[in-house]
């Protein structure tokens, strides 16, 4: 077998796939080691040099003020130059790669520093932030925020515009911008703007070279080939924002989305109940059905059994389950899956936090004109802490508490729901599963198709929204069933 640009001869009756898969996944720890190596250094050389420029630049006075800001700062360079010519050593005679712990004590001065994080160097105000300050936030509760990029510099540019303005602390959410490949104007614009700044971590997912065999036995076109890319860089991003940096939740976001002023609130209350509930597997900021015209609640939030995606959280429980499995192909199919998704839900607003512009990429822009360009953004500040989240906190909460409001409702028909503009009240609707597309989707402006079996933000069966100033709720005989609602 060729992998990894060698030819490998196997014995009679070795298992080709597996040999390679070893051989491949052996070329990316050491890719990555040495992509880690090179960034440690650069950070901490650039660290130390702007360093030395603040002890050599002018000032007033020689106090004691003054001398204690010295004081301080020597004792960082030579914090930084003895983690520097330690990674040198270790690099130039050819040793291993420091662990994460010998990292973090080297940054904090020595062993005797303790448990205690690095001071937020590079979160903010000056200098790069680096791994190590990555991984003392994850093990102080710090959800990690990763925005998935390729080539497009000004979609990044609007989104991480939006993704800024959102209320959100640094050390609770920091922010990780991974590249796909070695575009030179995205590289340029994510060092020079946000990396400089402080403001994100950077890293690259160079492309694997076997790409295109694997899109081959999906056809093998252009489109294809960018669905397995897009795919490979999830799990790239997977795997070291969980395994390597050690955050216990991520979210993720991608270059060509927008996020509420909420949004951070909102995924910073969503996390206890996504830690809490076993019969939750994601958190997502996206409404599928969030046009306009069908929501109006900005502190209304329900469960889905429908994946929905863009701008989404998962906790590292998750990643384990897949981690060995993960899609080599359209991820988010992968996500809908019912052997990945268990019978799990998610949990989704009913106005959404985040808005896709992205009508250039991958997909064609499919759905955009006329769909995911209609979606709301949610523009009103919620302080989701303050919510209450009792009737999202379990399955038996959240179907106790839709029935009620199921059993509440009016019921009334298809042809009927029109009389009730304007009366802001809740009706209920039992629609026929083969009449979905044809007739109900149809009249409310809903999306038509379904995936795995489940329809868009559907949740056994039932798809709240608002039309002309009601609530309505589409159900089917299957649940709760007529027994349930009389």
């Amino acid at each position: 077998i060729w992998a990894c640009s060698q030819l490998l001869l196997l014995q009679s009756g070795s298992d080709c796939h597996a040999e390679r898969d070893r051989a491949v996944k052996a070329e990316d720890l050491l890719i990555l080691s040495r992509t880690r190596a090179d960034g440690e250094r650069q950070d901490l050389e650039r660290q130390v040099a702007e360093l030395r420029a603040l002890l050599s630049g002018p000032g007033g006075g020689g106090g004691n003020s003054k001398s204690g800001v010295t004081s301080h700062l020597q004792v960082e360079v030579d914090s930084l130059r003895r983690e520097n010519e330690a990674l040198k050593a270790r690099l130039g005679g050819g040793g291993s790669l420091p662990s994460v712990a010998e990292e973090r004590q080297l940054a904090l001065g020595g062993p005797s520093a303790g448990s205690a994080p690095p001071s937020l160097r590079g979160a903010g105000a000056r200098g790069p932030m680096s791994e190590d300050l990555l991984r003392s936030l994850a093990a102080n509760g710090a959800v990690g925020v990763a925005v998935i990029v390729c080539k497009r510099p000004k979609y990044l540019k609007r989104a991480m515009d939006s993704i800024l303005q959102s209320e959100r602390d640094p050390a609770k959410f920091p922010l990780v911008i991974s590249q796909d490949g070695y575009d030179p104007d995205m590289t340029q614009m994510v060092q020079s703007t946000f990396v400089s700044s402080g403001q994100a971590f950077h890293m690259h997912h160079p492309h694997d070279p076997n790409a295109q065999t694997v899109a081959n036995k999906f056809g093998g076109s252009k489109q294809t080939l960018g669905y397995v890319y897009i795919a490979q860089h999830f799990g790239f991003v997977m795997r070291r924002m969980f395994d390597e940096f050690g955050f216990s939740a991520v979210i993720f976001l991608e270059e060509d989305l927008e996020v509420s002023p909420d949004f951070f609130s909102y995924f910073g209350a969503m996390r206890e109940l996504l830690g809490q509930d076993k019969d939750l597997f994601c958190v997502s900021a996206w409404n599928d059905n969030g046009a306009e015209a069908l929501v109006q609640d900005p502190r209304e939030a329900f469960r889905t059994e429908f994946f929905p995606g863009l701008g989404w959280m998962m906790d590292k429980s998750m990643w384990s389950e897949v981690r060995d499995r993960w899609a080599v192909a359209f991820w988010d199919e992968f996500m809908r899956r019912p052997d990945v998704r268990k019978g799990r839900s998610c949990i989704r607003p009913e106005i959404s936090r985040s808005f896709t512009f992205g009508e250039d990429g991958v997909s064609g822009g499919q759905f955009f004109a006329g769909h995911l360009s209609r979606i709301k953004l949610n523009d009103v500040m919620v302080d989701w802490g303050k919510q209450d989240l009792r009737s999202l906190a379990s399955t038996a909460a959240f179907d106790e508490s839709l029935v009620a409001r199921l059993r509440a409702a009016k019921l009334v028909t298809l042809d009927e729901v029109d009389s009730f503009a304007g009366r802001a009240e809740a009706l209920r609707i039992e629609y026929d599963d083969h009449a979905f597309a044809k007739m109900v989707a149809p009249k409310f402006g809903l999306m038509t198709d379904e995936k795995e079996g489940i329809r868009r933000m559907s949740y056994r069966g039932v798809i709240p929204f608002t039309y002309q100033t009601n609530r309505i709720f589409l159900y089917s005989r299957k649940w709760p069933g007529p027994d349930k609602l009389s």
